[in-house]
């Protein structure tokens, strides 16, 4: 019988995850264990669960009707076993974060690194991309994300803000002026960022400045667009810690006396995800690090 259950659940997860490599990775098993299982729970029951080709996967009608059944068994099986160790003292097992990769190398990555070491039976797999993955479907516990959030089912927790400046280098400045009220922006090339709308608002004395902003370079990558700034091709509306970062002359910044609206950063998790210690301590410690 626990083969059998062991079998129902493995079934789920390949059928979830639509391919044995997929699985196995999900389950830090061999794909040669996977395929046994599956091979093994499809003799016992006499019917074939999956039609197998090289590419791709697909449910017979048996194996259709049988996962509905196999689902709730994992679902109960991961409740469990979040249940159990919710209630050890010591957070312990796999998490998986995904966060953009600019901000994940300055800010999350040295934090992670010192969350591990203190509690070192934790492991971290750690995905730095700047694209607003499904966390479900990427089987991620949780994100670091910075707002304005889409409308979803996640449930998110701010870790902090961060103020955002009118930056760039000098060699643009001496090359096209200086401009100094929030009207003459408009009318400069700026590198744009695919995450953030092509227009921005500024605030001074109480009263909004709305600009539309456009440019020769527009790039996903975070890093991207403060190369781009570095080197000359336009304004950016950057991160403040980005600035931070430079040597002094690198950047500079335009209409300090005006604010730009700041990006609030979350942890953005499935339902339930901050039921299992690990994620609960490693969200809290983020916060506090933050």
């Amino acid at each position: 019988m626990l083969d059998e259950i062991r079998g129902m659940v493995v079934f789920a997860r390949v059928v979830e995850c639509g391919s044995f490599t997929e699985a196995a990775r999900r389950l830090g098993v061999s794909r040669a264990a996977i395929s046994h299982q599956v091979k093994q729970l499809e003799e016992r029951l006499g019917a074939r669960l999956l039609h197998r080709s090289t590419r791709s996967l697909s449910l017979s009608d048996v194996g259709a009707n049988y996962y509905q059944s196999c689902k709730l068994i994992a679902e109960e099986a991961a409740t469990a076993n979040q249940r159990a160790q919710s209630l050890r003292d010591e957070p312990v097992g796999r998490i998986s974060i995904t966060c953009s990769a600019n901000f994940g190398l300055d800010r999350i990555v040295p934090i992670l690194s010192d969350f591990r070491k203190l509690y070192p039976k934790v492991e971290l797999d750690v995905e730095l991309t700047d694209a607003v993955v499904n966390l479900v479907e990427g089987g991620f516990d949780l994100a670091v994300r910075a707002g304005p959030l889409l409308s979803s089912e996640m449930i998110a927790r701010k870790l902090c803000g961060t103020d955002r400046l009118i930056c760039a280098a000098p060699e643009y400045l001496e090359a096209n002026g200086t401009p100094h009220t929030p009207e003459e922006l408009s009318a400069h090339a700026w590198v744009t960022y695919s995450r953030h709308p092509r227009h921005i608002s500024l605030f001074r004395d109480g009263r909004e400045y709305r600009l539309n902003i456009a440019g020769p370079v527009h790039t996903n990558n975070s890093a991207a667009r403060l190369k781009f700034v570095l080197e000359g091709h336009g304004l950016g509306l950057l991160p403040a810690h980005e600035f931070d970062k430079q040597p002094e002359g690198r950047l500079e910044i335009l209409l300090g006396d005006y604010q730009a609206t700041p990006i609030n950063v979350y942890a953005v998790y499935p339902p339930g995800a901050a039921s299992t210690m690990k994620v609960r301590k490693l969200i809290d410690y983020l916060a506090e690090n933050m």
